[in-house]
């Protein structure tokens, strides 16, 4: 029931209907941020795993120790830092060009592609 200028809210109009789908929206946006939390908690993780498995293969093939590479972390900070080098160096390739947009009108009348327009419809009027 709604008056002009006035908003009613009207509670009979919610049905179990709308309720379920209100309910499984917000079921399913946390259950996205609750999975998105693991992912950025246990990526890091994953990667000093996978890295470190990487560098014993190698030092293994080259017949070096493998006690030094327990130690290797990599923080967020380093992480950032290397980030904000690499995103740095790949602006730098690019020239900074102008952004100004000039357009000149020219004015010029005959072009081959007018003339024979022309040509195409003189034909046209000699016929009707």
């Amino acid at each position: 029931m709604s008056l002009l200028g006035e908003v009613v809210f009207d509670l009979s109009r919610i049905t179990s209907e709308f309720t379920t789908l209100a309910f499984v929206g917000y079921v399913i946006v946390f259950v996205a941020l609750i999975a998105l939390y693991f992912v950025f908690q246990y990526i890091p993780m994953l990667l000093t795993y996978i890295t470190k498995r990487e560098l014993k293969r190698k030092l293994k093939r080259q017949g070096l120790r493998e006690e030094v590479i327990d130690d290797i972390t990599i923080t967020g900070e380093v992480s950032a830092a290397i980030s904000t080098a690499l995103h740095l160096f790949f602006n730098e390739m690019h020239d900074d060009e102008k952004t100004v947009l000039t357009i000149r009108k020219i004015s010029k009348r005959y072009s081959p592609w007018s003339s024979k327009i022309y040509n195409v419809t003189k034909g046209l009027n000699r016929r009707f």
